[in-house]
């Protein structure tokens, strides 16, 4: 999956939002390709997110030009842009037995992701990578992807990592019986949320990072502007 890039042109997914009052009708959705240079993680001139935002305001956000899979620390990672993505490559990432049910996620974002989507998809589909394909790009959204994989077991809890207090809360010197799975929205380092402590903000991700048997970053373009984002992942993770 994701061999190719395509566009979702219907009234589905993200693209839901604001259908009927954007004139663009589609979005971008990238291929996903492994480097080991950073060098070649860039921004590109597609649509991935289109929405209005407080103001009324049309945003038409632009974000990567693939999805990229690498390895920091000898730990897989998937960078991206829309964060239900994330969904599909845990579910691969279990299909290939580098994580168990019942893992622990620690998800660090502006947002807690949590809503509820219409429809949860059944237990028996979630070894066909093809129907998580399908639901992650045609029926999930960026505030919906995590429920499903707590209702499937894939995780047992969700540590949320949203605010100054839940980053001094952290115990550095935990010990995890779980696999940890870090999913981190680089979004929490949007200008609206610079009173939280940047250097508080890297070193509990790092911590985590480190504890992880996988890790996925989305970029989210609609959030956070995507040179921003790239320059926070890059002062993470470039070792």
């Amino acid at each position: 999956m994701y061999e190719n890039s395509f566009y979702i042109e219907k009234k589905v997914w993200n693209n839901e939002l604001s259908f009927d009052l954007r004139q663009n009708k589609k979005l971008f959705v990238p291929k996903l390709i492994e480097i080991k240079n950073f060098d070649e993680i860039i921004i590109w001139d597609e649509i991935v997110f289109e929405d209005y935002d407080f103001d009324n305001k049309l945003i038409s956000a632009k974000g990567l030009k693939n999805f990229y899979k690498f390895y920091w620390n000898n730990i897989e990672v998937y960078l991206f842009d829309n964060h239900n993505h994330a969904f599909y490559f845990w579910y691969l990432a279990k299909n290939n037995n580098l994580i168990q049910e019942n893992s622990l996620l620690f998800h660090i974002d502006e947002h807690s992701d949590m809503r509820k989507p219409k429809n949860i998809i059944e237990k028996s589909n979630l070894n066909d990578l093809e129907k998580i394909f399908d639901y992650t790009n045609f029926e999930l959204n960026v505030w919906n992807y995590i429920i499903p994989a707590l209702e499937n077991n894939l995780f047992s809890d969700v540590v949320q990592i949203r605010d100054t207090k839940s980053l001094l809360d952290y115990d550095f010197n935990k010990i995890y019986s779980n696999d940890i799975v870090l999913n981190l929205d680089l979004d929490f380092f949007e200008p609206n949320l610079d009173f939280i402590d940047y250097e508080l903000k890297k070193e509990v991700i790092l911590d985590i990072a480190e504890k992880s048997k996988l890790i996925t970053i989305a970029t989210s373009p609609f959030f956070i502007d995507q040179k921003l984002a790239l320059k926070v992942f890059f002062d993470l993770f470039w070792k």
